[in-house]
């Protein structure tokens, strides 16, 4: 079995070597990375892993939601012309830690007929930029990994993926999906009881594999990507975003960086209330993992945990990824009513402006119709027969 990564990256210089590093040792044979125009480095350090045949670098410019509609298919496409049988879609900043040997393994594991799986993400904690790499610095996380998950899946030519989460891939063909056993029975003309092709891609049952994530990793590295968010406008999303973008172009976002770094008080706080918790595995994990280039053996990572404990983190990932995916769908479930309630405004905004125009329209047609009256009117004053016309005499008022 092949197993393949997915990479979109702009200006990640300092964290996109220890990703390759550390994923290659979990088993990925190879890497398809899209570059959406960095400027710092970071495609100087790919195209060594280019030349030695162990990536695809593909350079796409544009603004996220070209990469969205464009670029994730494309290389979820590319991962299959590479000859990938599975293949999961990262970030520069996550790292995918199995509980059961490595990712290969993980990903080997999953019966045949399943052929989607969800990774539910956890985030480590920013604290106060100081000496040492993030991995050394940054060793507290959520307990609980109820971030929006991440997927892996088996390749198709035909794959279509809108963004890494779930609900946002499919298999494009001539019929689409929906055209399954769904839809309403009233409204049926034939009978549709059986599927003529089933779907290509259905979720596995267990939840393997939980994503690491470290999105705010120093004040550098935070700068640039709110310098990304600002050239693709992302801050009219909420009074949150429009509250950024003030402290952004007023010069305050180190300002705002200390004030989402947690400090040793509340670090405290939040490990003796449980929802926060130090993990150095994978710090052991990834300063023990050898260079791509280097020869040796990977450790052991989650395979050196007491049976009791691996199974403990299943549960809690089977836990958790379902409490994530059930967030996911409710949260798009509240987007797609919210569009609904924002596209039945707008048609009834449209319907008075159809009326306002239609009362303008008229308005002016009596305006014009008065117009020309009163030119006429006027055109009568003004002629010989009106200056010439017989008048009555006036009446006397009483008294004159």
């Amino acid at each position: 079995m092949k197993l393949a990564m997915t990479l979109i990256v702009r200006n990640e210089a300092d964290i996109i070597e220890d990703n390759l590093r550390y994923h290659r040792a979990q088993g990925v044979d190879f890497f398809v990375v899209l570059d959406n125009g960095s400027t710092d480095g970071t495609i100087e350090i790919l195209e060594p892993y280019e030349r030695a045949g162990i990536l695809k670098l593909v350079q796409m410019p544009g603004t996220m939601l070209t990469i969205q509609r464009k670029g994730n298919t494309l290389i979820a496409r590319l991962a299959h012309e590479m000859g990938a049988d599975w293949v999961f879609h990262n970030d520069a900043d996550e790292f995918w830690w199995p509980v059961n040997g490595n990712l290969k393994e993980a990903f080997e594991s999953i019966p045949d007929d399943q052929g989607v799986v969800l990774a539910p993400r956890t985030e480590f904690l920013p604290r106060p930029d100081g000496p040492g790499s993030f991995a050394e610095r940054l060793t507290i996380r959520e307990a609980r990994f109820r971030r929006p998950p991440k997927t892996a899946h088996r390749t198709h030519p035909a794959i279509k993926l809108w963004s890494a989460h779930p609900i946002d891939l499919w298999v494009k063909r001539e019929d689409p999906p929906r055209s399954g056993l769904v839809g309403k029975p009233v409204l049926r003309i034939e009978a549709s009881h059986r599927e003529e092709r089933e779907l290509d891609l259905v979720l596995a049952q267990d939840f393997p594999v939980g994503v690491l994530h470290f999105p705010l990793r120093s004040f550098e590295q935070y700068r640039k990507k709110v310098a990304i968010a600002d050239d693709n406008r992302m801050w009219e999303r909420n009074e949150e975003t429009r509250a950024l973008h003030d402290a952004y172009q007023s010069g305050r976002l180190e300002e705002v960086f200390e004030n989402l770094t947690v400090d040793d008080e509340a670090v405290a706080r939040g490990l003796a209330e449980g929802w926060l918790l130090e993990d150095t595995d994978f710090r052991d994990y990834l300063l023990a993992c050898p260079g791509v280039f280097e020869e040796g053996q990977s450790p052991p990572g989650a395979r050196a945990w007491p049976e009791e404990r691996r199974r403990s983190a299943l549960a809690g990932l089977r836990q958790d990824g379902m409490y994530a995916i059930s967030r996911y769908m409710q949260t798009v479930a509240s987007k797609k009513r919210k569009r609904h309630t924002q596209l039945r405004e707008l048609k009834q905004l449209r319907a008075r402006v159809k009326e306002s125009k239609r009362e303008l329209r008229e308005l002016r047609r009596r305006s014009r119709r008065l117009e020309r009256r009163s030119l006429r009117l006027e055109k009568v004053e003004h002629s010989r027969w009106w200056r010439m016309r017989p008048r009555l005499p006036r009446q006397r008022r009483p008294g004159h």
